[in-house]
C-alpha cells in the first residue's frame, strides 16, 4: 500500500479486512530523559509521546486530590484507558499512598492528580470538555487550616526593633 500513515512506525494494516491499527505497544522510546521529571512522568512530555500533538492544559491549585480521585475514578470509569500511578510507603500510618496519578482517556485526553494540584489536558478540538472537567475538579478545594495559613516557607523577618 502506498498510505504515509501506514509507513509510519506503530501502525499496520490487517489485509484481510483492510483496517489500519495503531499499535501502541511497538512504539519505542529512543530518549527517556525528558519524560522523566523529578519522581515521576512529565505529563507535558507523556502527552505529546503519546498522541504526537501538544496539548492544551488547564491547572487547577489547592485540591483535595483524594476526593478528586474518587470523583474521576466514578465519573470516567468508562473513558479511562489506563492508569499510571506513582505511590509511596507512609510508616507511621502503615498504608500506600499516591503522590501522583495519571489518568489516560479516550479522544486524547489526560489528567494529572499531584500533591495538591491537578492538570487537565486535552486536543484542540475540546475546549468545551476541559473546562467542564474543571469547573467539577474545583468542587474539590482543600480545605486550608488555620494553623497551615502562618506557615513560614524561607526566610522570617521581624517588623519590630529591638
Amino acid at each position: 500500500m502506498n498510505d504515509p500513515v501506514a509507513k509510519r512506525p506503530g501502525f499496520f494494516i490487517d489485509f484481510k479486512t483492510g483496517v489500519m491499527f495503531f499499535n501502541l505497544f511497538n512504539k519505542k522510546l529512543s530518549n527517556v530523559n525528558g519524560l522523566f521529571a523529578g519522581h515521576f512522568i512529565d505529563i507535558r512530555v507523556f502527552y505529546v509521546y503519546q498522541f504526537n500533538e501538544v496539548p492544551c492544559i488547564g491547572f487547577i491549585s489547592e485540591m483535595d486530590i483524594t476526593k478528586a480521585y474518587r470523583y474521576l475514578r466514578d465519573k470516567y470509569a468508562g473513558e479511562i484507558i489506563v492508569t499510571y500511578q506513582h505511590s509511596f510507603f507512609e510508616h507511621a500510618q502503615k498504608e500506600i499512598f499516591f503522590n501522583n496519578t495519571v489518568f489516560v482517556l479516550k479522544d486524547k485526553r489526560m489528567i494529572e492528580l499531584a500533591n495538591n494540584y491537578c492538570h487537565v489536558m486535552h486536543s484542540s478540538k475540546q475546549y468545551n470538555w476541559g473546562h467542564k472537567v474543571m469547573k467539577d475538579l474545583s468542587e474539590f478545594k482543600q480545605e486550608i487550616s488555620q494553623a497551615n495559613e502562618n506557615k513560614v516557607i524561607g526566610f522570617a523577618r521581624s517588623n519590630q526593633v529591638n
